[in-house]
Order: C-alpha cells, then structure tokens, then sequence
C-alpha cells in the first residue's frame, strides 16, 4: 500500500477517533475538575501513528471543536498542535516501542507543553483555567508565591503526571494493535519488524 493511500484512509479515519478520544478526556477532565486534562491522548496516538501533520490537524481540530461550548479552549489550540507534532516526531523515532524511548516522548511532549501552555495561562487568564489545576495555582499564589512561578510549579506536578499517563496510555493501545491493521497506517512499519511483517505476509497468503 503506497504512502498516498495509507495517508487517505486509515490516517485520515484516526483523526476523528482521536478527536473523539480528547474531547471525551477534556470533557471528563472539566466536569470533574480533575488536577490532569487528560485531552491530548488522542492526539499523541494520531501524531505516533500518522505523523507531525495529521497529529497537528488533530490537536488543533480537537481544541476548535471543544472551544464550540467553551472559548477559553480555543487560545489553548496552539499547544494541542504542538503535542501533535512533537508526538509525530517521536513516532517516527520509533520512542512508542520502547520503555526507553516512552521516557524521551513523554519528556519531549512535556516541554513543549511547557513552553506553549504557561505564557496563555498567564497573559490570557491570569493562571485560571477551567481545570482543577486552578487550584493548586491559587493555593500557591495565597502561600507568596508570584503568579508565574505558581503557574510554572503547578503546571511541573500536574503536566508531568498528565504527559506521561497519556503517553503510557497511547504506547499500550500502539502495542495493542494487531500487526495487520498497524501496516495500514503511515508510521505502521516503525511498530513492526521484519520478521513480523514476513510472517504475516505468509498469512495473508495461506
């Protein structure tokens, strides 16, 4: 199957699935109001499986169609597209198919977090979101701290714990996947060895 076609279908069928899978999070995350967000699972699955482009189509979608009901998503769209290309690059390094590699893509997609999401929380909202993570910001703020070193210490407890669950998350579902549904997918053959692949070719064949 060419890259072409892969890129026409099952890519672009993850990409409402993952959509599906952040809303479903974010949504859980807010009405509960949960320390974590738990809305960008869906975009590292597509990033790992589908690459830097369709994993920032995803994020960027998922934030668009969440801002529908409640705008304050909408600044936040940035840092999905973000996620969805720094996971895109770690698929193609293969860092889904190893504990190891787990660590690099969960510190990777942590950082650009980081850097996207703390200077919104602050200039646009004043270190309120719709989250529970408001209140460990507020708490440190009422202890002296300042509000960007609020925002920073909590976005360090909450992002890590949020990250790298989510890509925990996506790295079981990745392993999951049975190796003929996974070669259908652009960054399928980084998931499967040769020898796997020649195996199930035989299969196929029988």
């Amino acid at each position: 199957m060419s890259n072409q076609k892969k890129l026409s279908t099952m890519a672009l069928l993850l990409v409402p699935i993952g959509i599906a899978i952040n809303v479903v999070g974010g949504q859980i995350a807010v009405v509960l109001k949960l320390p974590v967000f738990i809305d960008v699972i869906g975009t590292i699955l597509v990033g790992a499986l589908a690459g830097p482009l369709l994993g920032g189509l995803t994020g960027l979608a998922t934030n668009l169609i969440l801002g529908i009901t409640n705008p304050s998503w909408i600044p936040y769209a940035i840092v999905n597209v973000a996620i969805g290309i720094a996971a895109g690059y770690a698929g193609k390094k293969g860092w889904f198919t190893t504990i190891k590699g787990v660590v690099f893509a969960s510190l990777l997609i942590w950082a650009v977090t980081q850097i996207t999401a703390n200077p919104i929380t602050v200039w646009i909202y004043g270190g309120v979101t719709a989250s529970g993570t408001s209140l460990i910001t507020a708490f440190l703020v009422a202890t002296g701290q300042s509000l960007w070193s609020a925002v920073f210490t909590t976005a360090i407890i909450t992002e890590t714990v949020d990250k790298v669950i989510s890509v925990i998350i996506v790295f079981v579902i990745i392993k999951a996947i049975p190796i003929r549904t996974m070669l259908k997918f652009p960054l399928g053959n980084v998931y499967v060895k040769d020898s796997e692949v020649a195996s199930e070719t035989t299969g196929w064949s029988e």
